[in-house]
C-alpha cells in the first residue's frame, strides 16, 4: 500500500488561486491537487463558450501551479478548440510538465450541440501508479469504469460540475452511494470527486466534494458545506 496527499478545490469557478490558498497547498505538499469541472473558465464568458486565448492562458496558469508546487495537477476542465470543434478538456501537469489530457465523452444535455464528445478513456502515471480520469456525467457510464480497472488504475479524479436538486440530505448520500461507491468497486479504485460552488457566476451549482473507495465513502462535504470555498486536504491509501 502506498500513501499520497491529495488536495480538493472546492471553489467558484473562473476565480484566482490566492496567495494563501497558494500557501496552504505548499505547506501540505500534495501529491494531487484536483480542481472543477470547468473552473479555468473567463468569467464574461459562459462556460461552454471560451476562446482559445483562454485556454492558452489558463494552461500556463496550470503548468506554473504545478511547476512551482512540485506535484500532478488535474486541472479540473476548460472549453478546448481543436480541429475547428470545441472539447470540455481536463489538462494535466506534472512538476510543470504537461502529463496528458483527457476529453470528456459523456456530455451533460446542456453541452450537447455544443460541445464534441472525447473519444477515448485514458490513463496517466505518476508516482509509480496509474490515474484515469472522468468528468462530471461520464460517471453514468459503468463501463468506463471498467476500461479504467482493465488499463490498472489505482485512482479516479472526477472533476464535476453539480446543478442543485430539491433532496434531502438522505437522498444526496444515497446516491453518493449509488454512484461513486458503486463506481469505486467496479473499478476496485480511489476515486476523488471535485465540485465548484454557487457564485454570482453560477448560481445553481453545490459543491458535492468527496473521496470514496470500495469499502464506502472516505469523506463527504456536509450538506451545510455546499456552499462553501474550502480547499480539502486528505490523505489516502491506494
Amino acid at each position: 500500500m502506498k500513501k499520497f496527499k491529495v488536495a480538493l478545490m472546492q471553489k467558484k469557478l473562473g476565480t484566482a488561486i490566492r496567495r494563501a490558498d497558494a500557501d496552504k497547498l505548499r505547506e501540505f505538499r500534495p501529491h494531487f491537487i484536483c480542481f472543477p469541472e470547468y473552473f479555468f473558465t473567463n468569467k464574461r464568458l459562459d462556460t461552454k463558450n471560451q476562446t482559445a486565448h483562454n485556454f492558452t492562458r489558463e494552461n500556463q496558469r496550470l503548468e506554473i501551479l504545478s511547476g512551482s508546487l512540485n506535484c500532478v495537477v488535474i486541472g479540473g476542465t476548460m472549453a478546448e478548440y481543436r480541429n475547428s470543434r470545441m472539447y470540455n478538456t481536463c489538462i494535466i501537469y506534472e512538476k510543470g510538465k504537461l502529463l496528458g489530457s483527457y476529453s470528456k465523452q459523456n456530455l451533460y444535455f446542456a453541452e450537447e450541440g455544443i460541445i464534441t464528445p472525447g473519444e477515448s478513456i485514458k490513463v496517466f502515471s505518476a508516482y509509480g501508479i496509474k490515474f484515469g480520469i472522468l468528468i462530471c456525467a461520464d460517471v453514468f457510464l459503468e463501463q468506463y469504469f471498467i476500461k479504467l480497472k482493465d488499463m490498472g488504475a489505482k485512482l479516479i479524479f472526477i472533476p464535476t460540475f453539480s446543478p442543485r436538486r430539491q433532496e434531502t440530505p438522505e437522498e444526496k448520500f444515497k446516491r453518493d452511494n449509488d454512484i461513486f461507491v458503486r463506481g469505486a468497486k467496479t473499478a476496485d479504485t480511489v476515486i476523488v470527486k471535485v465540485c465548484s460552488v454557487r457564485s454570482e457566476f453560477r448560481t445553481e451549482l453545490q459543491g458535492r466534494s468527496l473521496i470514496a473507495d470500495r469499502n464506502g465513502i472516505i469523506f463527504r462535504v456536509m450538506p451545510e458545506q455546499e456552499d462553501d470555498e474550502i480547499i480539502i486536504l486528505r490523505e489516502i491509501t491506494i
